[in-house]
């Protein structure tokens, strides 16, 4: 081969090398770099979904731990005083040996609390002849009630105290008071 030939042979793969650099190196290089942006923004936000699940499972045992309180310590106050609901739940069987004789009274509907956020009181009094495992089982039933019932008095006397190898027998009177919101409140 012949010098000249050899040098157009050298620019043609001088050429063809610029050409090769220009339509495949370079675009292939630009999406490359493309790409690179592509991931790292992928991975911050795959690092920020993970700091948010974090945060997520968080809040929901906050939530979690906020809703059992919440049962623990607050009280449902219903539309209604459903009284029944109340007698039904502290009832006790009349055996004729630890409970002798319980009776139910309801008040009438005494004026709402303004104070209290406007809720109404059903007033309710039980009556026990009963020893006092039982009294203060009826105590124990309300104050575990899942609604607002408030022990307004409580009195306990006893007649027979000359029975002294067996527990006497107690008169115990409790005055209830049913919360309830009966929705007829006016703001001040």
């Amino acid at each position: 081969m012949t010098a000249s030939n050899e040098r157009w042979m050298l620019f043609g793969t001088f050429i063809l090398t610029v050409l090769f650099a220009c339509f495949f190196v370079l675009p292939n290089y630009k999406n490359a770099e493309q790409a690179t942006k592509n991931a790292v923004e992928l991975e911050v936000r795959i690092q920020q979904l993970e700091r948010r699940q974090v945060e997520v499972e968080q809040m929901r045992q906050d939530f979690s731990s906020m809703e059992a309180k919440v049962k623990i310590d607050c009280k449902l106050v219903p539309d209604s005083p459903n009284t029944s609901e109340i007698v039904k739940a502290l009832s006790l069987d009349v055996d004729g040996n630890h409970v002798l004789d319980q009776s139910f009274t309801a008040g009438s509907t005494a004026s709402k609390l303004q104070q209290k956020g406007g809720f109404a009181i059903q007033p309710l009094a039980v009556t026990l002849h009963a020893d006092f495992d039982s009294i203060f089982s009826v105590i124990e039933n309300v104050e575990s009630m899942n609604r607002l019932v408030r022990i307004s008095s409580l009195r306990i006397t006893t007649k027979d105290l000359d029975s002294f190898g067996e527990a006497p027998v107690l008169e115990a009177a409790i005055g209830l008071h049913a919360m309830y919101d009966n929705g007829d409140f006016q703001d001040e």
